[in-house]
């Protein structure tokens, strides 16, 4: 089981139609931002990601921090790294 708990984005009132959205040019896909507007890289693998700041990995690929013992929430660096199928968080829960 995996649980990632975060302070919600206020999207109540974005329309996405009028949300200026940078442009992106990403070697390993995309997916939307917490509203839901704007496209966003997935990180590749052997990425560094910031899991403090949402960084998401392709399929099957995690954010393990370089320091075991480091803080999330202090801005701890990681990388994209493999991870077996069954050990991924592709099926995670995210609760805002």
């Amino acid at each position: 089981t995996c649980v990632v708990c975060t302070s919600p984005p206020n999207c109540a009132n974005v329309d996405c139609a009028v949300v200026t959205c940078n442009a992106v040019n990403c070697k390993c896909g995309t997916y939307k931002d917490a509203c839901g507007c704007c496209d966003v890289c997935y990180k590749c693998p052997g990425e560094v990601c910031v899991p403090l700041y949402h960084h998401r990995c392709t399929e099957h690929h995690d954010c393990v921090l370089d320091n075991s013992n480091a803080r999330i929430e202090f801005g701890s660096r990681g990388t994209c790294k493999h991870v077996p199928q069954e050990h991924d968080n592709t099926n995670c829960t995210e609760i805002h």
